[in-house]
């Protein structure tokens, strides 16, 4: 569905959720768990200068700052933890975290391997940081996973009774699409600490990966009964209801995770993004530039904002707004959608061919992403490669079957071409371009043979071969849309005119006085007002009957 590629490319790419890990009584942790992770500094800062909490306070510190994407600051604390004690295992583990989110694998199993040192591969809560950092890092491959798992395993064998490394351990199994085990390893938490609200959470976030709602939402609100002030449920119930469609419970909800949550750009941002999943585009537009306003480089705000512009039918501003995301994103970061959205909003502002280099990069992307090839070809189309559009169809139907809507807009593609080809004078190639048309749209009546739009569009590419009405070719399917649509006149009624005006005409010529009568007077009835059909009823009136 579009709405899932809209929540993944705003909100969980973004805003990355990944549960900390917590020691018993470890406030600080706590707030992580809770997203207030400025409150989590506070905290653990205070920590630095007390001998038995040090260690562990700077590798907290780093990973908050790992965790919300600020790598410069959390090498800066793993570092000083080590310089404040040579032998912090736990500071190896932090830049050995740091190296893994950076791709350098190589490097950080040889921190992992200095953290394993000494009393460090003995020590659960060691063991179980490195299993952590191979499950949270960022697009992590089954491998890794599984190294992640392998840690985590060796953690609880040391302290089986170790809540988060049960956590730890079920996301792991969800990212290896193992829901079973994930949910094994979340109910051993809850027997482990009944209160424990993340294991509630990650039940939840299960059930709604594998769309059991009811069980989902059930979950979160056990979350939030053991903890009302606990932010990510209403986050996350928030994002249930929308993927339910319960669009206005989705944003009420998601009102009170705002409200819970720690006031920062963060909180905003998601906001903002969640905003526009729920197509308050003029409110998302708000929210995104006052965090643009702390934030200026926020890829996600300055995606965001070009993407509401859009849907809010700007496309002056769009275009300005997806320029400077384009130009300020890291190329790899770059999403399908941005390119998919670069090209319509180039298109909208005439710029086809740019247009069509932006949403060919898009396909090549995600390439199942049925819905653009449609908006692809009709970028060709506007740049008259009309060979192309054509051919764009044709790519589309490798990966589905066309509608008659693909069928629809093929045959107006042909129609553009032809009526191109004629305006130059070339009348044999546009007549092979409407012929292609008329048979293009007679794959919708012979699909749906009630269909009375796809007699019409017959009908036009009929008439286009046959520009003076001579051969009546369009004849036929003028009657059969009259005769599928006459009973619905009011729906009907521009096109009923003009089949009427082409059927008195072709009669008029022909010398048949009484059918061209009978179609003109037709036209006066649907639009009394019409002046072709009282010139034509006029000119008819003055010629005298055949005898």
């Amino acid at each position: 569905m579009n709405k899932n590629w809209k929540y993944i490319a705003l909100m969980a790419a973004a805003f990355p959720a990944t549960a900390a890990f917590a020691q018993s009584g470890d406030a600080g942790r706590t707030a992580v768990n809770q997203e207030r992770y400025e409150e989590a500094k506070s905290i653990y800062k205070a920590q630095l200068n007390n001998k038995g909490t040090a260690d562990r306070a700077y590798f907290n510190l780093g990973d908050i700052y790992l965790r919300t994407e600020k790598p410069d600051s959390a090498a800066y604390y793993f570092n000083q933890g080590l310089a404040a004690n040579k032998k912090s295992n736990i500071a190896h583990v932090g830049l050995g975290k740091l190296a893994l989110q950076q791709g350098n694998q190589a490097q950080a199993e040889q921190h992992f391997n200095q953290a394993l040192s000494g009393k460090g591969k003995k020590d659960a809560y060691v063991l179980a940081m490195i299993g952590e950092a191979y499950v949270n890092m960022p697009n992590a491959t089954e491998a890794q996973l599984n190294k992640g798992v392998e840690y985590l395993k060796q953690s609880l064998e040391r302290d089986n009774k170790n809540v988060d490394a049960n956590i730890a351990l079920g996301d792991a199994y969800l990212d290896l699409k193992n829901g079973g085990m994930a949910m094994t390893h979340y109910d051993r938490a809850i027997q482990l600490d009944a209160q424990n609200v993340t294991a509630y959470l990650k039940r939840g976030q299960l059930y709604t990966s594998s769309r059991n709602y009811n069980e989902a939402e059930q979950a979160f609100l056990k979350a939030i009964e053991i903890n009302p002030n606990f932010a990510p449920a209403y986050r996350d119930l928030g994002e249930l209801y929308y993927f339910a469609g319960q669009y206005d419970k989705a944003l009420s909800t998601f009102q009170k995770y705002v409200d819970m949550a720690e006031n920062t750009p963060d909180t905003k941002a998601k906001y903002a993004s969640f905003l526009f999943l729920t197509k308050n585009y003029d409110r998302a537009l708000q929210a995104a530039e006052e965090v643009l306003q702390v934030q200026p480089d926020n890829m996600v705000m300055n995606r965001l904002r070009a993407y509401s512009y859009m849907e809010l039918g700007q496309p002056d501003k769009a275009l300005a707004a997806i320029e400077t995301h384009m130009q300020k994103a890291d190329p790899n970061k770059l999403i399908a959608e941005d390119y998919e959205y670069y090209g319509r909003i180039l298109s909208k502002n005439n710029q086809h061919q740019k247009a069509v280099e932006n949403l060919e990069k898009a396909i090549s992307i995600n390439p199942m992403n049925v819905e653009l090839y449609a908006e692809l070809a009709n970028a060709y189309a506007r740049n008259n490669q009309y060979d192309q559009a054509i051919a764009t169809y044709e790519r589309k139907r490798e990966a589905v079957e066309p509608s008659n809507a693909d069928y629809f807009y093929m045959g107006n593609i042909y129609m553009m071409a032809g009526e191109e080809q004629a305006t130059n004078g070339n009348s044999a190639k546009a007549n092979e371009y409407f012929k292609k048309a008329d048979e293009t749209y007679a794959k919708v009546t012979e699909a749906n043979a009630d269909y009375a739009y796809g007699y019409l569009w017959r009908a036009r590419a009929n008439a286009s071969q046959d520009p003076e009405t001579e051969q009546g070719l369009a004849k036929p399917y003028y009657e059969q849309f009259i005769e599928k649509a006459g009973n619905e006149k009011d729906k009907y009624k521009r096109d009923l005119i003009e089949a009427n005006s082409y059927l008195g005409y072709f009669y008029y010529i022909k010398g048949d006085r009484d059918n061209a009568v009978k179609y003109w007077t037709e036209v006066r009835t649907l639009d009394p007002s019409n002046p072709q059909a009282e010139a034509a009823l006029r000119e008819i009136s003055k010629t005298p009957r055949k005898k």
